[in-house]
């Protein structure tokens, strides 16, 4: 199959093990099957047979094989197995009841179950078992994991008596809210004329959860995808009363195909009342509502929702969830309505469904078949997936880009859906042959590797490489001046290439993988006309789409080959520009060295010539000015200067006659008593101190004054 690749699917083991448990084994014909799950790296399946689920690592393809028996088992048929976030609960899911299957911890290397041990026994809680048990006729018709439950134990479950009932596995018997979806008339409905008024519309058939919109806030126009949030919780009161106190909307799906939607909050401040709001309005119109046999609804994590419709006939009907236009009266009439959350059905809701695209499946490759109808099970990411009773389709639709550029387009624009076609292939089919009967999927589940994992009725794994066509593109930010310097290439090539390419490959149908259960003999003739199918398909949708894709590819070759012998001979061109512009720069660089001395040197004979110019003039300037003013009162402090100098002089010399005589006399003073006294000696004393420090004084100044005069 071109486009998708098995990767391994047939190797694991419990493929094998499920296969030797389903071998004997006749599963009940239920489109609702859905017995294949993945938590993380761990796939687990329902084994009917034993009454137990079985688990397995997904890489290595052979580890180990764990039972995970029930402490009690049901009694009605599993027919969805779904896991919460933690990975720690599976919900079984059956007409009859719901079930949770509490799963050990995980631990060792590889982190198996309990460490490991091939059978574990695992605690089973059933959900409003007495209400089931006391109402036969009440059914379960679908069942989720609230997706706003901090604790991931909220799990709801909508049944045939037209409620929505959210419960807590704390108290698993006693609902939380019960929600009426549907009237009140249609009373509680039979296994046996389920079909019947589900197709009159009488009765919800499916439900889903949207984003959440923050809490208690009421905006004109779209209370669906108004504020979408996103945060990671922490446990602490106020964040957590935050997280509690948003708005969950449950969009409801009924068999006619109407659509209603609620608004649920798992807080303290929830209401005790809910008002039911629709049906929404699907524009364009259509006659037939777009299908009177819907089955299964998806809505996609995206803001604005989108919602996924399929029939039983094999049509999915891509709805974006836009405002409606009411009036002011009915707007405010909404928002009095959605505060006081009344009881009561058909409220004019402030959204409406635009139907983006329909695209129709192409269910089984028998001849003769074309009157089959099966319905569809919807399963989200990483391609949103779609299975049936004959095979699994995958479905792209490539809206985001188109919402971009609409966003830009001006307010009266009107919205095409033509111009992005979404992309079908046809992954699995296990209805090929009429003489050799179909193989029913039972179980579909995707992993974050982008693999495909799909159960068959026979036990056997399939997995299947999701396509690149099917992985979305991360397109990079615009740059600012993108459009001002533009590469020749892109000037000869306005259309991205890979686009172009992407554009010749897309195919309007595909070859899936065949699968199916033969017991019986097939012909010859139909060998032969499923091979000419077969053939046909690849020829048509394969085989040419890629040589047109391989003559462009060439021709595009062929032209940037040319362009970079071009290329290539600018550049030698430029090389050696670049080579004479070197020197020539290495010319100018010297040039310049000797430029610049010269200018070095021309510019200290100006300042020498200056120089001596202004000592030629005959004018002083201010600051020889200032020199000979203080010159001159220099010469005037010489002079007095030059004559304290004389007296110290003679003073000095006084002195020392005065010392000798002193020295003369020294002997004669120690033989007779001394006619000075004391204190006249220590006056004497005080009165050479005053006299040697103003001499040294002096001596400083006259040493100063020489230096200054250079004497």
């Amino acid at each position: 199959m071109a486009g998708s690749s098995t990767t391994g699917g047939e190797s694991l083991k419990l493929s094998k093990v499920l296969s030797e448990k389903y071998k004997d084994l006749l599963l009940t014909k239920c489109p609702r099957h859905q017995l294949l799950n993945v938590a993380d790296d761990v796939i687990v399946a329902w084994s009917k047979e034993d009454g137990c689920l079985l688990s397995q690592l997904v890489t290595p393809s052979d580890s180990k094989v764990q039972t995970l028996a029930l402490s009690k088992p049901p009694v009605w048929e599993v027919e969805q197995i779904q896991m919460n976030k933690n990975g720690n609960c599976v919900a079984l899911i059956g007409r009859r009841g719901v079930a949770v299957v509490e799963l050990p911890h995980r631990s060792g290397d590889p982190p198996l179950y309990d460490r490991g041990r091939d059978t574990i026994t695992c605690r089973v809680e059933y959900v409003a078992a007495r209400f089931f048990s006391c109402h036969p006729k009440v059914e379960v018709l679908a069942a989720a994991w609230h997706p706003g439950s901090l604790d991931n134990n909220h799990i709801v479950i909508l049944a045939s008596d037209n409620y929505l009932r959210i419960f807590n596995l704390s108290s698993n018997e006693i609902p939380e809210q019960a929600i009426s979806v549907g009237s009140v008339k249609a009373g509680v409905i039979s296994s046996s004329n389920f079909t019947c008024t589900s197709t009159l519309g009488e009765n919800a058939v499916a439900f889903d959860f949207s984003l959440p919109s923050e809490p208690m806030k009421y905006l004109s126009g779209n209370p669906v995808s108004n504020g979408v949030i996103e945060n990671l919780i922490d446990r602490d009161d106020e964040k957590r009363q935050s997280f509690l106190a948003l708005q969950w909307p449950v969009f409801i799906l009924y068999g006619n195909g109407d659509i209603y939607f609620t608004i649920t909050m798992l807080g303290t401040n929830r209401p005790h009342l809910h008002k039911l709001h629709g049906p929404l309005s699907m524009t364009p119109a259509c006659d037939d509502n777009y299908g009177l046999d819907s089955c299964s609804l998806l809505v996609l994590q995206s803001s604005p929702p989108v919602l996924v419709i399929a029939t039983t006939t094999g049509q999915l009907h891509h709805c974006i969830v836009v405002d409606n236009d009411l009036n002011e009266d009915t707007g405010s009439l909404l928002q009095n309505n959605m505060s006081n959350y009344g009881s009561q059905s058909g409220v004019p809701a402030a959204v409406k469904l635009h139907v983006y695209e329909t695209v129709e499946l192409e269910l089984s490759l028998v001849p003769d078949d074309e009157g089959f109808t099966a319905p569809l099970s919807l399963h989200p990411d990483p391609s949103t997936p779609t299975s049936h009773e004959a095979g699994v389709h995958g479905v792209t639709v490539p809206i985001i880009e188109h919402l971009l550029q609409y966003t830009d387009l001006p307010d009266d624009a009107a919205f095409s859906s033509s111009e992005s076609l979404c992309m079908v292939d046809h992954l699995v089919c296990t209805r090929s042959l009429t003489a050799a009967g179909p193989m029913p999927v039972v179980g579909l589940v995707a992993n974050s590797t982008h693999n495909l994992y799909v159960l068959l009725a026979s036990g056997r794994i399939i997995s299947i490489g999701i396509p690149a066509g099917f992985t979305p593109l991360v397109m990079d930010p615009p740059h600012t001046d993108y459009t001002l310097a533009l590469s020749p290439l892109r000037k000869i090539h306005t259309e991205n290439f890979e686009d172009h390419i992407r554009s010749i490959l897309h195919r309007l149908s595909s070859q899936p993988l065949l699968a199916s259960g033969s017991n019986s003999e097939v012909t010859p003739g139909e060998y032969l006309n499923l091979l000419n199918r077969i053939t046909a398909t690849l020829r048509t949708n394969y085989m040419q789409p890629q040589r047109a894709a391989r003559v462009d590819i060439q021709r595009r070759s062929d032209i940037l080959i040319e362009q970079k012998q071009r290329l290539q001979a600018e550049i030698d061109d430029l090389q050696s520009r670049k080579k004479l512009l070197t020197e020539k720069a290495h010319d100018l660089a010297e040039r310049y060295e000797e430029s610049n001395d010269k200018k070095i040197h021309l510019v200290e004979r100006i300042e020498r010539v200056l120089s001596r110019v202004m000592r030629a003039l005959p004018m002083l300037s201010r600051g020889e000015k200032n020199m000979k003013h203080e010159l001159d009162s220099m010469q005037s402090h010489i002079s007095s200067l030059m004559n304290e100098l004389t007296q110290i002089k003679a003073k000095d010399k006084w002195q020392t006659n005065q010392k000798e005589k002193f020295q003369n006399t020294e002997a004669s003073k120690n033989q007779r008593v001394s006619s000075v006294s004391e204190n006249q000696l220590k006056a004497l004393k005080q009165a050479l101190t005053i006299e040697g420090e103003k001499l040294s004084i002096l001596v400083e100044r006259v040493n100063q004054v020489k230096h200054d005069l250079q004497l």
